[in-house]
């Protein structure tokens, strides 16, 4: 090939090369995209000299909340939905056998129900994962079906996490700071929100019984219905509960005592699970100081299920878009929305907190 032929291969290869920027238009930083030799985000999975298709999967079990919640309005909701609720009736009163002189016309009393509404407001959600057009050469063949499963993992993560930490508000937010942007603003209050605007529980050295002293400031209808009622709390407060002195030993709690078993997951008859996204450490209020040394303390929250109501305006959805020259880009998205029924129509608290919890 002569020098001519070499330059006007040169400059055909340019071309293409800025086609194709041209074509991307995506700005990647080298943190951003998984590829072959990013320590942390895709190195590891490339075989060297052992040649293996399996990956490890390290994935804790993530949490079940949703799944727990009856209040659940589908996967084709508008942007903004109102749901009524209707509370109680007034108790009926003696009556007597109709004789005559008794009137026809039946004059009502004021025993008719209140109602009330709360509304869902879907939020938008997005994650995006790049990965390099090598790394998909070199890496076992499921990659791109397991991170595709990863990002749905992420999805149910993320929605819990929303319900349990939302907070709207520019001050005086529970996660310590404020971001517009961030998950925990989307869409509503949630749970530990709630929480701390009714009676906060002041626990202290924490017992079984500090369960029941939570519940007992809820509505007075739902603290006897402990079979929808649901505490959540983070894991080091779990771990606490496992030595509560009426759990840990055989002749208390029988077969399923905490020093055999290592699970507890009801205690008073009342279902309890834990959730990664739960502040581990708060303040005394329960909420997240922005002063991090002021974060010294346990909390957990307990709540009446059928008063989270949740839908989607948009089930999650992967889409693959493909770089050339470079590899995929992956995007998931979704719209969720939930509100938590709570003084509505009558109803009374349905959320309770117990903070300042000793760890």
């Amino acid at each position: 090939m002569n020098i001519k032929d070499l330059m006007m291969k040169a400059k055909s290869i340019a071309d293409i090369a800025y086609d194709e920027k041209d074509f991307a238009d995506v700005e990647t930083k080298a943190n951003e995209v998984v590829h072959t030799q990013n320590a942390g985000l895709g190195k590891e999975i490339i075989p060297t000299n052992v040649m293996s298709d399996n990956l490890l999967d390290l994935v804790p079990q993530y949490s079940r909340l949703l799944s727990l919640l009856p209040g659940n309005h589908g996967n084709d909701m508008p942007i903004s939905s109102k749901v009524p609720v209707i509370g109680e009736a007034g108790l009926f009163s003696g009556n007597s056998e109709w004789s005559s002189g008794d009137g026809f016309a039946f004059v009502p009393t004021k025993n008719w129900p209140a109602t009330g509404e709360v509304v869902i407001v879907q939020g938008q959600f997005i994650l995006d994962i790049a990965i390099s057009k090598r790394e998909l050469n070199y890496a076992p063949a499921q990659l791109e079906s397991i991170i595709r499963e990863r990002m749905n993992r992420s999805a149910a993560r993320t929605i819990d996490a929303v319900i349990i930490n939302g907070d709207t508000a520019s001050t005086g937010n529970v996660n310590g700071t404020y971001n517009a942007k961030a998950y925990f603003a989307q869409i509503d209050n949630g749970i530990r929100k709630v929480g701390i605007g009714n009676t906060v529980v002041n626990v202290g050295a924490m017992t079984a019984k500090s369960y029941l002293d939570v519940v007992a400031k809820l509505d007075e209808g739902y603290q006897s219905d402990l079979e929808n009622l649901l505490i959540i709390e983070p894991n080091n407060i779990y771990l606490k509960s496992l030595a509560f002195d009426e759990v840990i030993t055989v002749d208390k709690f029988g077969s399923q005592a905490t020093i055999n078993s290592g699970v507890l997951a009801k205690v008073w008859n009342i279902d309890k699970i834990t959730a990664r996204d739960f502040p581990a450490l708060t303040a005394s209020t329960g909420a997240v100081s922005a002063t991090g040394s002021e974060n010294t303390k346990g909390s957990f929250a307990v709540i009446y299920k059928p008063a989270i109501q949740y839908g989607f305006g948009q089930p999650l959805e992967i889409d693959a878009f493909k770089v050339p020259g470079k590899g995929v880009q992956l995007v998931a998205t979704m719209e969720f929305g939930f509100a938590i029924a709570d003084e509505v129509a009558g109803l009374g608290k349905t959320v309770g907190l117990g903070a300042n919890v000793t760890l």
